[in-house]
């Protein structure tokens, strides 16, 4: 998943109006930082004074330990861990939010044709990102993608069955926007008004801020590291980014990242990197990493199919970085001077 510019910037109004308003609350957000996730989190919640907010940060990043403790493939003792070790020969019970997680992964499968994959996990667990430094051996990504197919993964009535011994399920790629909804219904459950959480760049932010001014976010240029591409909130709540600067090495000349496309075993090569914005930063994480497997034509195809939901696209053609959009960004992107 791709890191995003974690600050806030006030959209342009008309002098005109503001002048007829009253000047607006002073929107000084409260702010604390949370390691998860392996991953750093920031939590910005508006309306509140330090103490008030205290508790409701508490139980924010309570929500999202437990939403790491349930899909990490790296805690060994993860509902993720047990279910990859039993669900090979047996049905195997599932907690409602893992299955939550997976009736949604499963979804967008079918959607993007298996573009998006949780299966992907045979593989993924050879290139060991960020460990990797060379790629995997040929036919080790052969015997692996044969067990990569998200029709081998059934979940029926509360249990979740693998049809091929020898699926993994990786959900590193739903996880991190899965958490972040589930603090956010956390913290809105306990009557929280308006805030941001930023998840590793799954961001979802709820409420008006009381300075009146809507959300506006950054999203990284894909190639210009110092570069941010400021992007109106076209009205969703939330947005994630996947994109190829975030995880690779070079090895021989040619960069391998992590976002791989299940249909080959190797790193996607038709994007740079792709964001989305959705009604929740699960619907976000998974399908900014669909999009990107797809790339700019069929990935905005998929969008275009989807209600309430954006995506802004890089990729290379002829050697230069381009960019799309789905209709309702157009006129919504500010790029910095000689971008």
């Amino acid at each position: 998943m791709a890191h995003l510019a974690g600050w806030l910037l006030g959209a342009v109004g008309l002098l005109a109006v503001l002048l007829l308003l009253p000047a607006p609350e002073t929107a000084t957000p409260v702010m604390r930082a949370h390691l998860a996730m392996g991953t750093a989190i920031t939590l910005k919640l508006y309306g509140l004074e330090e103490g008030e907010a205290g508790p409701l940060m508490t139980l924010a990043f309570a929500a999202i330990d437990r939403a790491d403790t349930l899909l990490s493939r790296h805690l060994e003792a993860s509902a993720l861990s047990r279910l990859n070790r039993l669900a090979g020969g047996q049905a195997v019970a599932a907690a409602p939010e893992m299955l939550q997680v997976l009736e949604r992964a499963q979804y967008f499968a079918g959607l993007s044709g298996g573009a998006f994959d949780v299966t992907v996990g045979a593989v993924s667990r050879l290139w060991d990102f960020p460990n990797c430094r060379v790629p995997p051996a040929a036919d080790q990504l052969a015997a692996a993608l044969a067990l990569v197919d998200y029709r081998q993964l059934q979940v029926r009535q509360g249990q979740v069955s693998f049809l091929r011994p020898g699926l993994y399920l990786d959900l590193g790629a739903v996880g991190k926007g899965f958490a972040a909804d589930q603090a956010v219904a956390a913290l809105q459950a306990a009557g929280s008004a308006c805030g941001l959480i930023d998840v590793s760049g799954n961001i979802r932010c709820w409420g008006r801020k009381p300075d009146g001014w809507p959300w506006r976010l950054g999203v990284q240029h894909p190639r210009l590291a110092d570069q941010q591409v400021e992007v109106e909130n076209p009205g969703l709540p939330a947005l994630a980014t996947s994109g190829d600067y975030e995880q690779y090495f070079e090895y021989r000349g040619e960069r391998f990242h992590h976002l791989l496309d299940p249909a080959t075993g190797y790193p996607a090569r038709r994007a740079l990197s792709a964001t989305v914005w959705a009604e929740t930063a699960t619907d976000a994480d998974i399908l900014s990493t669909a999009v990107f497997v797809l790339g700019p034509e069929a990935g905005l195809q998929l969008i275009a199919a989807l209600p309430r939901t954006e995506a802004l696209v890089f990729y290379e053609e002829g050697g230069q970085v381009r960019h799309r959009v789905s209709p309702g960004l157009e006129g919504r992107l500010r790029f910095a001077a000689g971008d």
